[in-house]
């Protein structure tokens, strides 16, 4: 996993792409790093998905503009 910005204003994405891919999918939306890294620990220790590259992404000015807050969160 590449290094994270630890000071995003606007929270950060978990999530994963598979090998070879460029689509992020994206599982859970967290305020904190320390959020984003427990929930990408908790969620790796129940799921297997193979061939994939776990990431934790901060979230952008423009995705925050967007509305992705507002998202149903289940």
């Amino acid at each position: 996993m590449r290094s994270i910005n630890q000071h995003s204003k606007y929270g950060y994405k978990v999530g994963y792409r598979e090998n070879g891919s460029r689509l992020f999918v994206c599982r859970f939306k967290d305020r904190t790093c320390r959020e984003a890294k427990e929930s990408l620990r908790y969620y790796m220790t129940y799921t297997v998905l193979p061939n994939t590259v776990w990431e934790i992404l901060p979230i952008t000015l423009s995705e925050y503009k967007s509305g992705i807050w507002r998202d149903c969160p289940f």
